[in-house]
């Protein structure tokens, strides 16, 4: 064992009766997020409810696993299921509010046509939406419920003090930055090897997108339980997760615009043209913005 290893041990069982509280009080705070905008997401979808649902769901995601890596509580499944029912809702409501936003730019700039392409893409994703919504009404009061509560219950009360004593979170983020690492030297390969407008390096960015994301969370979820020079780190993989969000949103309004295609957003070939080379454009710009990972 590391000297720095040894620290930290010696650390945990001198703030043991702190630490445990902390992550109890940071848990359960949680937790009760989640389950009333659980509820009130489902009375009338408000957007703000469906957000903040999925937020705090995946806050709590984050911290699971530092805890209890191998989910011997079984509480990360059913959570993971309703983030991902959440996820598909939120993401619909946001591409429908970029498209609207998108109409209005264009309008303003004087492309028509183009808005009138966001518009029926506005139009399109609603009735995905709708789908969506009627699945997550259905299926989340199976996952989320007081069967859940329960569990969660029992695992504050029985299982956490184990699980804090045994919880290293300094390795947990020495592993979530090396796999950051790994993923940005993956789309560095993929980029040179494919171009870096390529769907695979897209790909490969998107992932290391997703693994910032992953520390940035984790530094912020378990703040209480690192040091300073972590809250730093977290800013520079917000940093890092907002520039290539931009790349990731544009990305997708374009495969949005092809699964579409010009048929279903009656588009000629020329406005088609112009407005898929508009689109790539935008990319490219966000790209030309990512600077240093």
């Amino acid at each position: 064992m590391s000297n720095e290893q040894d620290q930290y041990v010696l650390t945990i069982q001198e703030d043991m009766p702190e630490l445990l509280e902390q992550w109890r009080e940071a848990l359960d705070e949680l937790y009760a997020e989640f389950r009333k905008r659980s509820r009130a997401a489902l009375k009338d979808y408000d957007v703000e409810d469906v957000h903040q649902a999925r937020v705090s769901a995946r806050k709590l995601l984050t911290l699971l696993p530092v805890l209890d890596p191998d989910d011997e509580t079984g509480l990360y499944r059913p959570i993971k299921q309703a983030q991902k029912r959440f996820g598909r809702v939120r993401d619909a409501d946001v591409l429908i509010g970029e498209f609207k936003q998108l109409r209005k730019e264009s309008r303003e700039a004087g492309r028509e046509e183009e808005a009138g392409l966001f518009k029926r893409m506005a139009k399109l994703e609603k009735e995905e939406r709708r789908g969506r919504r009627k699945k997550l009404s259905a299926k989340l009061p199976k996952i989320v419920n007081g069967k859940l509560d329960r569990r969660w219950k029992a695992f504050l009360q029985d299982s956490l003090p184990e699980l804090v004593g045994r919880a290293d979170v300094g390795a947990s983020m020495r592993e979530l930055k090396d796999d950051y690492r790994k993923r940005r030297h993956v789309y560095q390969v993929t980029s040179d090897r494919e171009g870096k407008y390529s769907e695979p390096a897209l790909e490969a960015l998107h992932q290391v997108r997703i693994a910032a994301k992953r520390c940035r969370y984790t530094a912020e979820a378990a703040a209480f339980a690192l040091g300073d020079k972590q809250a730093e780190e977290a800013e520079r993989f917000k940093n890092v997760q907002k520039r290539l969000g931009e790349v990731n949103d544009r990305h997708v309004r374009i495969q949005i615009a092809e699964d579409y295609g010009p048929e279903a957003l009656g588009a000629d070939e020329e406005n088609w043209k112009a407005f898929r080379e508009r689109l790539g454009g935008q990319l490219k710009e966000a790209l030309g913005e990512v600077g240093d990972l």
